[in-house]
């Protein structure tokens, strides 16, 4: 596709469905010809109802089909490329894979109009970002990265904390006050409801990891774990998730207005489903 047109760019993209939808009403805004079965026709697909099932999540692209996608919507070399580490992205299940992938993506639309933000996504590929980050709003640091790496359980290396502190700078999460002591700029970070879910899922794998060791390094009086295993209607799931909604941000709003703080502390709440819902694996 030619993405003269700035405001429109496979770059904004990482689900290739979305970008297959927006990109159909665009080119079916400007050719009435441009129809599922011209796409079927140039894609390969047995029947122009397939690509509805693409767009609806019920059926995956192949490769010869991807292939037949990208001609049909005119997409050049580049974008084509794009296009197929999307697919790759959005169809495998391993967050490995994904992470893999998507820093693919990155690095190949680095400099082209996009939303991916590589800095934004480095600050979530190690916990001990975030941590630091926490750590600097009490914690009177002096210079001695070595020393600021050890504050944390499990201890960094000095060259981690650097680069830790040179990243919140670079992202202006932290700056230097008048006395030349670091300052964070926000009490409280989220991703937020539109971060590209293999951002938000690396940084609760990497905590995930450092949760499980915390279960024999601290002792009970010290942290707080349980697991809880439950049989719920489809009814009684949508209440505890909503439950669970309030009590995240009613813990956000006591942190953003405690004081005296002296610590940093590490909450993961997780709710997952054990079995098939309804006949369909989990995705």
């Amino acid at each position: 596709m030619n993405t003269a047109d700035s405001y429109f760019s496979i770059y904004n993209y990482t689900d290739y469905r979305c970008f297959l939808s927006d990109a159909y009403k665009k080119h079916k805004s400007k050719d009435r010809c441009f129809t599922y079965r011209y796409i079927a026709s140039c894609s390969g697909f047995k029947s122009p109802g397939f690509f509805t099932q693409v767009l609806s999540g019920q059926s995956n692209l192949g490769k010869q089909t991807a292939i037949g996608l990208a001609k049909a919507f005119g997409l050049d070399e580049q974008e084509s490329h794009y296009f197929y580490l999307m697919i790759a992205y959005n169809q495998t299940f391993s967050h490995n894979e994904k992470k893999r992938l998507f820093e693919q993506m990155l690095r190949f639309c680095r400099g082209r109009l996009q939303t991916l933000d590589p800095d934004h996504y480095q600050f979530y590929d190690k916990w001990y970002y975030s941590a630091i980050r926490a750590l600097l709003t009490f914690y009177k640091f002096d210079g001695d990265y070595k020393k600021l790496g050890k504050q944390l359980v499990p201890a960094i290396s000095g060259t981690e904390a650097l680069k830790a502190v040179e990243l919140l700078e670079k992202l202006d999460m932290i700056k230097k006050d008048d006395a030349g002591r670091y300052m964070v700029t926000r009490q409280l970070l989220s991703t937020g409801e539109n971060a590209d879910p293999v951002v938000v899922n690396n940084f609760i794998v990497n905590t995930l990891d450092i949760s499980r060791d915390a279960l024999y390094r601290f002792q009970k009086s010290t942290r707080s774990f349980s697991a809880l295993t439950l049989s719920l209607s489809s009814e009684g799931y949508e209440k505890i998730r909503k439950k669970l909604d309030a009590v995240r941000k009613e813990i956000m709003e006591i942190a953003a207005s405690d004081s005296g703080v002296n610590a940093v502390y590490q909450l993961n709440m997780q709710y997952f489903p054990l079995n098939t819902i309804n006949g369909e694996d989990a995705r």
